[in-house]
């Protein structure tokens, strides 16, 4: 393989986690829920519920927006060099 092709790899799997998580941010707007984390193998997933956890629902919100944004930047820049 060469270095292009690893590069063009790259991006596009940044691209793909990018807007994968501005995307969940989205749902969660509609929904008016995120998911924060996993509890364990077996249990259930941590979501903060916008009416109920205002603050934990729109700091997780912010944080997928601004992660999935840096992800979709970094790999439009990356194939670039």
């Amino acid at each position: 393989m060469s270095t292009d092709s690893v590069l063009m790899m790259k991006a596009v799997f940044l691209l793909v986690l990018g807007v994968g998580l501005v995307l969940v941010a989205l749902r969660g707007l509609s929904t008016g829920w995120l998911p924060a984390r996993r509890v364990g193998w077996r249990a259930g997933i941590v979501a903060f519920h916008r009416a109920k956890q205002p603050i934990g629902f729109w700091f997780f919100f912010l944080l997928y927006v601004a992660i999935g944004a840096w992800f979709i930047f970094f790999a439009l820049c990356l194939p670039r060099g």
